[in-house]
C-alpha cells in the first residue's frame, strides 16, 4: 500500500467473553482480562498494530459500558473509543466502523479485528496486512485464513479455490462450525482455512457492498458518516453476522493465508498451547496444589488455595466469588451454566 496514511484499524471489543467465566463477568469481559501477560486482550491486540497504524488512525467500537475502562487502557485518543448503545452483533459493528472511518477519510483501507485474539509474531501480522491492503486496493474484501493445525470444533471455516495472487485466494464457500467427522474431512482436504474474523477493505468498497447486500445498513452507513450520530437508529438494527450480511453474498471476497501463529482463545482449554505445562501437562497459575493430576487446567487469583487429586482433563478455574468446575471436553457448554446462575453472581 502507497500511502499508510491511508490505513485505518477499527478494534471490535463488545463482546462479554462469556465462555471465560469465573474471570471473564459482565463488567469486565475477557478483552479486558490480562489472560497472558500482565497486558490485557485488547492492550496487547493495539500494540501489535504499531507503529503500522498511528493511535489517531486505530479505533474501538465496544460496548457503551466499558468505553471508560477502555479509553483509560489505551494510548489512542479518547474519541477514538466508540460505545455502541446496544449489542447487534458484528454487521451492525461493521456498519457503525465504516461510516466512522467514512466520515474521517473517504478514501480509506480499513482493518477489522477482534479485540481478544493472540498473534506472533507481530511483523509478519503486520506485513501480513499490508499485502491483504494491496489486494483491497483493487476493490476486493479481504479476509485472513489460518491453516487448520487440527481438526477445530469450535471455528467456521473458509473453501479456499483458485489463487490470484501469492498467498491470497478466490473463496468458494464459508462453513459454520462442523462437527467433528466434518472437521476432519476439512483438514484432510487441505482447501480449507479457519475463519479468522479479520477483514481489510477499502472503505467504499465494503459501503458499496452493504448497498448490495444490505441497503437498510447501507443508509444508516450514509446518515452516520454524515451526521455523527448513530444513537438514535442503531438499536433498530437487526442482529446479524458480516459472514452472513455480506462475506457469503459478494463476489469479490478473497482470502488471504495467514503465516503467523493465531489463536482466538474461545476456551479455557486454549491456554494449555499458550501457557507453560507441568510435567503432567497441567495448566497451573495460582496457588494450586496438584496431586495425581493430568491435563488439567488450574488456575487461582486472590490468594485462594486450591487442591485437587486424582483428576484428568479438568477445568477448575476460581476468580472472585466464582468457581468453575468442569471436564475440558464440556466447556463448550458454559454459555449454557451461565443462564443458570441469577445475573447479580455473573456480575
Amino acid at each position: 500500500m502507497d500511502d499508510i496514511s491511508k490505513l485505518y484499524a477499527v478494534i471490535m471489543a463488545g463482546g462479554r467473553g462469556e465462555r471465560f467465566w469465573p474471570a471473564s463477568r459482565y463488567s469486565r469481559p475477557k478483552q479486558l482480562l490480562p489472560l497472558l501477560s500482565e497486558r490485557s486482550m485488547i492492550e496487547e491486540t493495539v500494540q501489535r498494530l504499531f507503529p503500522l497504524i498511528a493511535p489517531e488512525r486505530l479505533l474501538v467500537v465496544t460496548n457503551r459500558e466499558f468505553v471508560t475502562k477502555i479509553r483509560e487502557l489505551l494510548p489512542i485518543p479518547a474519541e477514538n473509543v466508540i460505545g455502541e448503545p446496544v449489542g447487534r452483533d458484528t454487521a451492525p459493528c461493521v456498519a457503525l466502523a465504516a461510516a466512522l472511518v467514512k466520515r474521517r477519510d473517504p478514501e480509506a483501507t480499513m482493518v477489522l479485528l477482534p479485540a481478544d485474539h493472540v498473534i506472533h509474531p507481530a511483523r509478519l501480522f503486520q506485513e501480513t496486512l499490508c499485502a491483504a491492503a494491496e489486494q483491497a486496493q483493487a476493490g476486493a474484501l479481504v479476509t485472513l485464513g489460518v491453516a487448520p493445525g487440527y481438526a477445530a470444533t469450535g471455528y467456521g471455516y473458509i473453501h479456499i479455490g483458485d489463487m490470484v495472487a501469492p498467498g491470497f485466494y478466490k473463496v468458494l464457500e464459508f462453513r459454520e462450525k462442523p462437527d467433528a467427522v466434518t472437521a476432519e474431512q476439512f483438514v484432510r482436504d487441505g482447501s480449507y482455512k479457519w475463519n479468522s474474523g479479520i477483514f481489510v477493505w477499502r472503505v467504499d468498497a465494503i459501503c458499496r457492498a452493504f448497498q448490495v447486500h444490505q441497503p437498510e445498513l447501507a443508509e444508516k452507513i450514509e446518515r452516520w458518516a454524515g451526521t455523527g450520530d448513530f444513537e438514535s437508529d442503531f438499536a433498530a438494527c437487526s442482529r446479524i453476522s458480516i459472514d452472513y450480511a455480506i462475506m457469503e453474498k459478494a463476489e469479490n471476497v478473497l482470502v488471504g493465508s495467514a503465516p503467523f501463529d493465531w489463536n482466538d482463545i474461545g476456551s479455557w482449554s486454549a491456554l494449555r498451547s499458550l501457557l507453560p505445562a507441568d510435567e503432567y501437562g497441567n495448566t497451573i497459575r495460582g496457588r494450586i496444589a496438584a496431586l495425581d493430576a493430568e491435563g488439567c487446567v488450574l488456575l487461582g487469583d486472590d490468594g485462594m488455595q486450591i487442591g485437587v487429586i486424582g483428576v484428568r482433563n479438568l477445568a477448575v478455574v476460581q476468580s472472585g466469588n466464582g468457581i468453575l468446575v468442569c471436564p475440558l471436553s464440556e466447556e463448550q457448554r458454559i454459555k449454557e451454566l451461565i443462564r443458570q446462575i441469577k445475573e447479580e453472581s455473573y456480575r
